[in-house]
């Protein structure tokens, strides 16, 4: 994930694509994690590091036990993030869209017929807001991200 992160990081310094302003996130976990409360944790940390504002409200679905959780995160500048983890028979991959105010940039990994020389993401323990995500999994309500 850091690759990943640096990537993306030199492409908005570069003002490539301008101030990102929504994310699409869709991580792909190999059924071997016991939960997906961590993997969420550090999406919600990569679109947190790519938003030029804090975030202001999460919403979350899903069951971190199961097969799927999905959070929404709303930002004080009115940035929108859409992230999901899902539990697959396969290897972990991720697959994002980050549109700025001048253009869009698209990752997937694997990548289709170059599924070979392709890198699975690797997860490390970096994540963010992992209480505030427990709350909304909990509630099923939004919860306003205090600070």
């Amino acid at each position: 994930m850091e690759l990943l992160k640096k990537s993306v990081d030199s492409v908005i310094e570069k003002d490539r694509i301008g101030s990102p302003v929504f994310l699409r996130c869709m991580l792909h976990i190999a059924s071997e994690t016991s939960s997906l409360l961590q993997p969420a944790a550090e999406i919600v940390a990569l679109s947190n590091g790519w938003m030029p504002s804090q975030p202001q409200r999460i919403y979350a679905q899903g069951d971190v036990n199961a097969t799927q959780v999905t959070l929404m995160i709303q930002y004080t500048d009115g940035q929108m993030a859409v992230l999901s983890v899902n539990r697959v028979d396969t290897e972990t991959a991720i697959n994002i869209m980050l549109v700025g105010n001048k253009g869009v940039i698209y990752h997937e990994t694997p990548i289709g017929r170059n599924y070979l020389s392709a890198t699975p993401p690797q997860l490390t323990d970096m994540g963010e807001l992992t209480a505030v995500i427990s709350d909304a999994l909990t509630t099923g309500q939004p919860i306003v991200v205090e600070g």
